[in-house]
């Protein structure tokens, strides 16, 4: 009879690690749509630099960014740095 028991009560438990882990994982993919929906915007300035504004896109991790404005993008922090810096002092490119 004990043995019948120790079965049973390992198929319950394998059976509730089971409802566990697909409840996280729906609940993981409903996190990361809501994630993708709220990602920050910025007007690309790169697309309409006579008027300093363009469309609303995306902020990429690369782009440097003034306000709400896009003025550049690079992958190299320093060189963020540097257009940030030149496009606030008034230097041109």
């Amino acid at each position: 009879m004990k043995k019948k028991t120790a079965t049973q009560a390992r198929l319950v438990g394998a059976l509730l690690t089971f409802a566990v882990l697909i409840t996280a994982e729906g609940a993981y993919a409903a996190g990361s749509t809501q994630r993708q929906g709220t990602a920050p915007t910025a007007y690309n300035t790169q697309a309409n630099p006579n008027y300093g504004f363009g469309p609303r896109v995306r902020v990429h991790p690369h782009d440097v960014i003034s306000g709400d404005r896009i003025i550049g993008r690079d992958p190299d922090p320093f060189i963020r740095g540097e257009l940030l810096r030149h496009y606030h002092s008034g230097y041109p490119d």
